[in-house]
């Protein structure tokens, strides 16, 4: 038997012919293998299986739950953890099933008692997209329990301190002193008290506004508040934030005879204690305050010194702080006058016999100051100046002027003021 030889060169002619003669031919045949499969699709409905990832689940019947008395316990983020679902629907509907388009649920209908259960996840698809053939996880376990309602104290505590120029009625807060509180039993028994805590740095106004609560257990640790069954409670807080001002008294103006003290007698120093007092109110208001006065305090005939009380006079349209009342301290003595007696002799003290003194300068003028019934009653003869060379040998000394006003004590009182203070002492060897 003969076996044709291939002719190599024919074959890939043929080849090429194939593919580029006859175009029209090859479109009508692509054209209707596309009407063919489009047909296939709408008509023959074939069927394809999708898992979806991430499907939010949550809880069915938990109404009905907490009206028969009972909750869920536990985390919720942890009970309801995301699923997978796997679907079979139809080719077409292939891309429109997703984690949006399946709702994934787990019955809390029919329980009733406080218990752990192992409950099934149920899923369905939305808008007869597909059936669900499975999803993992499958069940969840579940911790159903009492649900109660307890009534704790609240406390409110403050933080920080108001800005510089504020101030804080503190006789004024109202806060929610007791909250009630609605939860599983076993969680909610563990709570003993709360707190709420407000911060006061950079307030400028009144706080009327609600707070969040912390809550707490008796060995004073935090209980997290996601145990709690319904609208978080939170506390109310009113707390008047008012301008604050530091106001000098006005002591001077409110002294009445204050050039009537007695004779020769002149008040030197008129001061309260406290200097300043605090004024709260509207700040337009405190801006026109400068100075706050006293009722007006009689000193006619005054001739010591002497403590007395004095009462504010607040001004309209503010609220003082401090006391109404304060001390006055009011000091009184006696006029300061001044005396000169020129080119008084500088007298030698301490001389001894047969020695030869002599003073550069035989006289000096002195000023005394004094309380007015000393230095006024004052004459020539009632003051000394002098040199003491006790003591000293032959030779040229510069000694200090002494001063001696009546007696020791009274000299101490006084303020003296010579026009030189030392004078040049020649003592001679004596002869």
């Amino acid at each position: 038997m003969n076996i044709p030889k291939i002719d190599n060169k024919r074959l890939m002619q043929g080849i090429k012919n194939f593919f580029t003669k006859n175009m029209a031919l090859k479109v009508i045949a692509f054209v209707f293998a596309m009407l063919l499969w489009g047909y296939v699709l709408t008509d023959q409905k074939p069927m394809r299986e999708k898992e979806v990832a991430n499907v939010v689940t949550s809880f069915d019947g938990e109404a009905e739950l907490i009206a028969q008395g009972y909750c869920v316990r536990g985390d919720r983020n942890e009970i309801l953890q995301d699923v997978s679902v796997k679907v079979r629907t139809q080719i077409t509907n292939y891309a429109y099933v997703t984690s949006n388009s399946i709702v994934a649920s787990i019955s809390l209908r029919n329980i009733s008692e406080a218990r752990e259960y192992d409950l099934p996840i149920q899923a369905t698809v939305t808008s007869s997209l597909g059936v669900v053939q499975s999803i993992t996880p499958a069940t969840v376990k579940v911790e159903i329990d009492k649900l109660v309602t307890k009534t704790i104290p609240i406390t409110t505590t403050f933080n920080g301190d108001l800005s510089e120029g504020y101030w804080a009625d503190m006789d004024a807060l109202t806060t929610t002193s007791r909250l009630d509180i609605t939860g599983p039993k076993t969680d909610i028994s563990t709570i003993t008290h709360g707190e709420c805590v407000v911060d006061l740095p950079d307030l400028t106004s009144t706080i009327y506004s609600t707070f969040d609560v912390t809550f707490y257990d008796k060995n004073n640790d935090i209980v997290s508040s996601d145990i709690i069954i319904g609208t978080l409670p939170t506390s109310t807080v009113r707390l008047p934030i008012y301008p604050v001002k530091n106001i000098p008294i006005d002591v001077g103006n409110s002294l009445i005879g204050a050039d009537n003290l007695a004779a020769n007698h002149e008040i030197i120093k008129a001061v309260s204690t406290p200097e300043k007092v605090r004024l709260v109110g509207d700040q337009a208001t405190l801006d026109k305050i400068d100075s706050i006065a006293l009722e007006p305090i009689a000193i006619n005939g005054l001739d010591k010194t002497m403590t007395v009380s004095g009462t504010l006079i607040v001004p309209d349209g503010v609220r003082l702080l401090d006391s109404t009342t304060v001390s006055i301290l009011l000091e009184v003595r006696e006029m300061v006058i001044t005396q000169t007696f020129e080119q008084l002799e500088i007298q030698v003290h301490g001389k001894q016999n047969n020695s030869k003194i002599s003073l550069s300068v035989p006289a000096a003028d002195l000023t005394v100051e004094g309380r007015y019934s000393l230095v006024s009653m004052l004459s020539r003869s009632d003051v000394q100046l002098f040199v003491d060379v006790s003591g000293l040998t032959p030779g040229v000394y510069k000694l200090p002027i002494s001063v001696l006003v009546l007696d020791p004590k009274a000299t101490v009182e006084l303020i003296t003021t010579l026009s030189f203070t030392e004078v040049t002492v020649t003592i001679d060897q004596p002869k």
